[in-house]
């Protein structure tokens, strides 16, 4: 009876095993072109929902921006919002980080103008049918230091997604579309009276899950090399929660001279971490692609921490976390690809943690 009973818990481990490390995967099929209908929101029903376009800007002069325009449903804990968090780094030395919400009511999704805009009377949008064009704008005031920002794309790489663009954990989804791999970028960033004409390249993904993610994932990580709209490399890949032997969800789409190439990001093999802004981050992380090749990242330079929480009192944050299962928490900066027997490419990671 007890060599029975052992015999059903090693079955029982070896089904539960398996069945675990089959909830992390990847899509199949070859990368898609998005189509129009991409762009707009995927959620905006049930609880818990949240959904991010992500813009990430490298100017001269050493600046950079990244603007993420967002929608999240926080269940009992308050409303559904859409918001907007910016971070301005290295404007006159300066870091400058922002966020706004608004009810979920107020938001604008004008198809036929192509414009997202958070509340009508506000000056907080995104707009222009992609790949032809495409225009960030951000103009508001908040703890009494005003922000105006118009940023211009054009020459811009056409969208992506790989298969459906749909990432299975478990009974949830994760959808990742990467509408703006590249393009050029013009403009001119203000804060408080100070203003700098911009020029340089943008990179844009659209993620979107009827979960929260601080209840999915463990960390997740982008690199970002943009030389020429010929020559690219893009990263954006994540660890979900108690995921089995580190396995991920995520690609590596890379641009080499016009021929784009897809890899999946399937398996963390290694990550050693070191301590920045008070928190242990990824500094070296060893990865492995679908086909069996590996590959490192090295983060070699930090320029900011960034928590929409972080903005709370002491009392409502720690609500917060409870609620929420944590916090998450963005780094950003820049960062190395080293591949075996090719030359090192020096470009920018986003990454972040739950805490």
């Amino acid at each position: 009876m007890l060599r029975f009973y052992i015999l059903l818990l090693s079955l029982f481990a070896f089904f539960t095993v398996n069945h675990a490390q089959s909830q992390v995967s990847n899509p199949s099929g070859t990368l898609q072109a998005t189509t129009e209908a991409d762009i707009w929101a995927h959620t905006l029903t049930g609880s818990h929902f949240n959904e991010f376009w992500n813009y990430q800007f490298y100017l001269n002069d050493s600046t950079t921006v990244h603007i993420t325009f967002s929608v999240a449903d926080f269940g009992s804990l308050k409303s559904a919002v859409s918001g907007v968090q910016v971070s301005i780094y290295n404007l006159d030395g300066q870091l400058y980080q922002l966020s706004r919400e608004y009810d979920i009511e107020h938001l604008v999704q004008d198809k036929e103008r192509f414009m997202f805009r958070n509340r009508l009377e506000r000056e907080i949008f995104f707009e222009g049918k992609l790949p032809d064009d495409h225009r960030v704008r951000i103009q508001t005031t908040k703890n009494d230091i005003a922000y105006d920002i118009d940023l211009r794309l054009s020459n811009i790489e056409n969208g992506f997604k790989w298969g459906d663009g749909k990432y299975q954990l478990g009974s949830e989804v994760v959808g990742i579309i990467t509408h703006i791999p590249y393009s050029k970028v013009n403009g001119y960033i203000e804060v408080n009276g100070v203003r700098k004409s911009v020029t340089g390249t943008a990179y844009m993904d659209h993620t979107f899950q009827n979960h929260t993610t601080t209840h999915l994932m463990n960390s997740g990580y982008r690199y970002i090399y943009h030389n020429s709209p010929s020559e690219w490399d893009i990263f954006y890949f994540m660890l979900p929660n108690n995921s089995m032997d580190q396995k991920t969800i995520g690609y590596r789409v890379e641009n080499s001279y016009g021929n784009l190439n897809l890899d999946g990001i399937d398996q963390i093999l290694s990550i050693d971490t070191s301590q920045i802004f008070n928190e242990n981050v990824a500094q070296v992380i060893e990865i492995k692609f679908s086909d069996g090749d590996t590959t490192q990242l090295l983060r070699t330079e930090n320029h900011e921490k960034f928590s929409v929480l972080s903005e709370l009192g002491r009392v409502a944050r720690s609500v917060a976390r409870r609620f929420l299962g944590g916090e998450v928490i963005h780094f950003r900066g820049e960062a190395t690809l080293l591949e075996p027997a090719k030359r090192r490419k020096d470009g920018y990671y986003n990454f972040f943690i739950i805490d």
